[in-house]
């Protein structure tokens, strides 16, 4: 049994942050799923990377070419084989979990990010076109976003509410769910199952973005993104244990398990561990994860010490809603960056085969 085994028995479910078709052809993902990697979460700059450094896509990129598909079914259907590939490896753990687990998550077009309507068409566009059961779309919470989310959930959509970084924000995404389950189950439960979904914390992130506004030597640097992660696991948990999540559990419904996405520091994954939660991980962090990790239960501790450290925060004038702002503005421009480099390369690489034949 490896460590990543071991942390789901104690509840805890690691996924993988990043697939490309190198790591998936070198049977690197089959590997780490044999050996507890439970899920996937993905961003348009492991393409963009990818189709830049190598050769791997050029066979599908030509034959599309021949096809005559448009730039952008081209790019698409890349990103998409790459992601049914990741959902097909995964299928048997969402059986085995009975649909807790083995997803793959993927974003909507950053250009459909600010309208609640294009959130909520292109969502169950990427659902319907993908067409595996054990699919996310990851849809940023924004405003619009919440409300978008809210609506897929309603529609039976599985749904990754990405960019949180504050309590008052999960709280939204978290009552979203909570109607859109409700609304599931009061309109559509005959003949679908019930959607899935996370909430993704970007720790590291956020540690960065508020170290850099504080002194070098202030005691509180790098303890926002932890003092957040577990502040959002205690209203978590109040959350899922109240007499209205009672009443739609009783249908079959999924809690919607926070996501802590974070880098390659180890403190993270030992200071982050506990039941019903995800954490998204670098193939590299799980290599160091799978030898080094204790498995303890370490997010129910210090609650009250959170608190402390998001108060002090405050009062030092640390303005964490205004930062989720701006780090959730930057992360869809970076989304909408990664897609254009997709469209660059792709068109380039699809004139220089079309030379070839």
């Amino acid at each position: 049994m490896s460590k990543l085994h071991e942390a789901a028995g104690l509840g805890q479910s690691i996924w993988l942050k990043g697939i490309d078709r190198p790591f998936i052809q070198d049977f690197q993902l089959r590997d780490l799923i044999e050996q507890g990697v439970h899920g996937v979460t993905t961003h348009p700059r492991d393409l963009a990377l990818a189709l830049a450094n190598g050769r791997d896509y050029d066979q599908q990129i030509a034959e599309l070419g021949q096809q005559g598909d448009a730039l952008p079914d081209i790019a698409e259907k890349l990103l998409f084989t790459d992601v049914q590939t990741a959902v097909d490896l995964l299928h048997p753990i969402y059986e085995r979990t009975h649909g807790v687990d083995g997803y793959v998550s993927l974003d909507v077009n950053p250009a459909r990010a600010h309208s609640v309507d294009d959130l909520l068409s292109e969502g169950l566009r990427l659902a319907y076109d993908v067409d595996r059961v054990n699919v996310m779309v990851q849809i940023p919470a924004t405003a619009a976003g919440i409300e978008a989310i809210e609506k897929l959930i309603g529609e039976g959509t599985n749904v990754n509410a990405t960019h949180v970084y504050t309590l008052e924000t999960y709280e939204k995404v978290a009552q979203a769910y909570l109607a859109g389950v409700d609304y599931f189950w009061s309109h559509l439960d005959i003949w679908r199952l019930p959607p899935a979904s996370v909430v993704t914390l970007p720790v590291t992130q956020l540690d960065v973005a508020v170290d850099a506004l504080l002194d070098a030597n202030d005691p509180l640097r790098g303890r926002a993104g932890m003092a957040t992660a577990r502040a959002i696991y205690g209203r978590f948990q109040q959350i899922f244990q109240s007499s209205e999540w009672k009443h739609l559990a009783k249908h079959g419904s999924w809690r919607q398990r926070p996501l802590w996405d974070s880098s390659d520091d180890s403190r993270y994954v030992y200071g982050l561990m506990g039941p019903n939660t995800v954490h998204s991980l670098p193939p590299t962090h799980i290599a160091t994860f799978l030898k080094e990790s204790p498995m303890t239960n370490t997010l129910a501790l210090d609650q009250a010490e959170a608190q402390r450290t998001l108060a002090a925060l405050k009062n030092q004038g640390i303005d964490l809603q205004s930062i989720e702002k701006q780090l959730q503005t930057q992360a869809i421009d970076e989304i909408r960056q990664a897609y254009k480099q997709i469209a660059d390369s792709v068109l380039q690489r699809r004139d220089e085969l079309a030379l070839t034949l």
